[in-house]
């Protein structure tokens, strides 16, 4: 076999699965990492002495291009699945969110209301034709299916959210993905179960890389590439992951941090109110357990935000003080003296935004050139199984 030499600029989970596929099948890989560390939106951190991500993750029981990574590269046994908590704010108060007893209790709504949110969230979950919905808005949609109240306190508040000024733009193809991924994700006695890796995302990072290596690959950090057309003459093949300049993004700002309080029971929390500087509160122990974490709670809070936002350039300590008193708020129980390890992250190209009769990016530049981004994915959102799933349909291409 005559070995190609193929550049992957970028050691995300994107990159670095496209790498180990292809030095798998004998290509000779070298992975251009701008930063210091590989991962990308995986990338991770110690956190009470384990490794934790920047940006909180987990992932569903439908992620069957991660989990079949996963087992292939010896990974199987990491995979934890523990049964989900949500809640949602509303009003200052916090109500749990987790099924159809729980929605029947939520008093924000009417009994009618309840009726067609059940409704749709099972209409949703059965219906495959996705296509159907893409030039429709999210908002136009859920406002007609589960009526002006239940849009205004559950749907509006979680696509505000998501998208910020551009959520009445967002495809209902988007929103069908969301529900139809997480209403199939359920054990045996019909409950939401999610995923994690134990040890941290950070397991599949190393693995990926240890066996680029053992491929014969090479992995650079430190390596930004300023002009692509510089590597053309040195390599066969050249693989951009970065984000796609044709595409609008958002900024991600997460601040995560431990504390020996145990501030709620849920995991995730919605918290709807658009004064909130943060959409959501992720108690990440309540789904993984505080053992790997010195008996210690861990926490992220997190939102989306325009690339221009006042978040990105604060300073970190005000924008900590401002969160943390808001998060007060919610729970008047929270001491901010006891928060340790306070870290902010910021990325400015967090999210991709999802409008009506949304265009993928193409993967084929030129003969040379191939693009693979997060931006790619549709209808689904970005996360790491569609990260693999990616990887796999462009070594298909090339």
């Amino acid at each position: 076999m005559n070995r190609r030499k193929i550049a992957i600029i970028g050691g995300g989970l994107g990159g670095l699965s496209a790498g180990y596929f292809l030095s798998k099948q004998g290509e000779k890989v070298t992975i251009l990492e701008k930063e210091n560390f590989l991962g990308g939106l995986v990338g991770g951190f110690k956190m009470e002495g384990e490794n934790l991500e920047k940006l909180y993750h987990h992932f569903f029981r439908t992620d069957k291009y991660l989990i079949e990574l996963l087992e292939e590269i010896g990974l199987a046994d990491k995979i934890v699945w523990n049964k989900n908590s949500t809640a949602i704010y509303w009003k200052n108060k916090m109500y749990p969110f987790n099924g159809a007893v729980d929605l029947l209790k939520f008093k924000p709504l009417s009994l009618l209301d309840k009726i067609r949110m059940g409704l749709v969230a099972i209409y949703l979950g059965l219906d495959n034709n996705w296509q159907k919905y893409e030039a429709i808005s999210a908002s136009d949609w859920m406002k007609k299916a589960v009526g002006k109240n239940g849009y205004k306190v559950v749907w509006k508040p979680l696509l505000q959210g998501k998208f910020h000024k551009y959520y009445k733009d967002i495809s209902m193809a988007w929103l069908w993905a969301r529900i139809h991924t997480r209403g199939n994700s359920k054990n045996e006695k019909g409950e939401e179960v999610l995923g994690y890796i134990d040890g941290g995302f950070e397991k599949l990072v190393e693995r990926l890389a240890e066996l680029i290596k053992k491929n014969s690959g090479e992995i650079k950090l430190n390596s930004e590439v300023k002009n692509i057309k510089d590597l053309e003459k040195e390599f066969d093949v050249i693989i951009d992951t970065r984000p796609d300049k044709e595409v609008e993004y958002l900024a991600t700002v997460n601040i995560s941090f431990s504390s020996e309080q145990n501030l709620s029971k849920f995991y995730w929390h919605n918290i709807n109110d658009p004064k909130s500087p943060f959409i959501a509160f992720i108690q990440h122990t309540n789904l993984v357990g505080t053992k790997n974490y010195r008996g210690k709670n861990v926490y992220y809070l997190g939102t989306y935000v325009p690339q221009d936002h006042a978040f990105l350039k604060m300073d970190e300590k005000i924008l900590v003080n401002q969160w943390f008193d808001y998060l007060k708020k919610i729970f008047p129980e929270f001491d901010k003296t006891k928060a340790e390890n306070v870290s902010v992250f910021r990325f400015k190209s967090g999210q991709h935004i999802v409008k009506t009769n949304y265009i993928k990016p193409v993967y084929k530049v030129s003969e040379k050139i191939y693009k693979m981004n997060f931006a790619q994915i549709y209808p689904e959102d970005r996360g790491v199984n569609f990260g693999v799933r990616e990887a796999r349909k462009l070594i298909e291409l090339i």
